[in-house]
């Protein structure tokens, strides 16, 4: 090992180091109540090497909340088998009690990010890719399971409404954020009842042009279900968007 990368991996293991007692510190006292000092004084560092690190409180809850994605999308990866309407709930139920321990961090952080000189998007972003490439599998995955082309605008669609839920959720003053769960038990019947539209071929053309206005970076949307809807609109050959149409 040369010494660059011991000095790499010394300056990896303090970044860590000051995620994990920063992180420790919301979670006990609030985000909002703690303050840098506090956060170098549980790590055991100065202001000065935090901020060497970091670009100030809101930079480690992103960090956080990019954790969070990850674990998320792994653990979607072992829902239950089932329709897509149920794994879809499952998947926004889990993910809300993930955050719930940080749920003032990421306040600060999705109010920061709606700032007009946001320096980073929470939307068209790697992790806004990483979980609409996960909610595409959890299409993909479910027993009334959408062909590729049809899923991964579907994907795309599914991770707006995961984050205008997150934004529900952290406006939501009703105790314990019960509205929010009455607001996911609605969205779950409603999926439930809409899903059958998904044979009409206008569905899947609007999903498509609502995905490329949700993440218009084509890089990210391989095998789009727009051009084959578009050719296929009104031929009456509904069955070809979905694995189970007959």
């Amino acid at each position: 090992m040369t010494p660059s990368s011991k000095s790499v991996s010394r300056s990896d293991q303090t970044r860590q180091h000051i995620y994990q007692r920063a992180t420790e510190c919301f979670g006990e006292r609030g985000y909002d109540a703690v303050s840098m000092r506090e956060i170098a004084a549980k790590a055991d560092v100065s202001v000065g090497l935090i901020y060497h690190h970091f670009a100030g409180k809101e930079d480690i809850a992103r960090c956080w909340y990019i954790e969070q994605v990850e674990a998320l999308a792994a653990a979607m990866v072992g829902l239950p088998a089932g329709q897509l309407a149920d794994r879809y709930r499952q998947a926004l139920e889990l993910n809300l009690r993930r955050l719930r321990p940080m749920r003032g961090a990421m306040s600060a952080l999705f109010a920061g990010a709606m700032r007009s000189d946001a320096a980073a998007s929470l939307m068209d972003s790697p992790p806004g890719h990483r979980l609409s490439s996960a909610y595409r599998q959890l299409v993909l995955d479910s027993d009334d399971a959408l062909r590729e082309s049809a899923a991964t605008d579907l994907g795309i669609v599914l991770y707006m409404f995961h984050m205008l839920l997150i934004v529900f959720w952290l406006y939501d003053r009703s105790p314990g954020q019960a509205t929010t769960e009455k607001l996911l038990a609605f969205w779950h019947e409603m999926f439930k009842l809409l899903r059958p539209l998904f044979f009409l071929p206008m569905v899947p053309q609007g999903m498509a042009k609502l995905a490329r206005i949700v993440m218009p970076d084509g890089q990210h949307r391989t095998n789009s279900v727009s051009a084959a809807a578009e050719d296929d609109a009104g031929d009456g050959q509904h069955e070809n968007l979905d694995i189970h149409g007959q």
